[in-house]
């Protein structure tokens, strides 16, 4: 049974597919890019997974940021 308090990773290809397949360079500068603060992948024998918590964040932050940006075009 899984807990409502434990986290899970997802693998890098999982999270560039969830933002419309963006390239390896792309996550590469979102993770490089302090400003955005784009979760930092955790290395497991070679391949990089997110935090499944720190990725809905994000996704929450750039929505947030987006609608800020449209109500101060208007």
């Amino acid at each position: 049974m899984p807990r409502d308090d434990m986290d899970e990773l997802v693998t890098d290809t999982a999270v560039r597919k969830e933002f419309g397949a963006i390239t390896h360079v792309t996550m590469w500068r979102w993770t490089n890019d302090p400003a955005l603060d784009f979760p930092k992948p955790v290395k497991i024998r070679s391949r990089n997974y997110r935090s499944r918590r720190e990725v809905e964040a994000f996704k929450e932050r750039m929505l947030h940021r987006g609608l800020a940006q449209l109500d101060a075009a208007r």
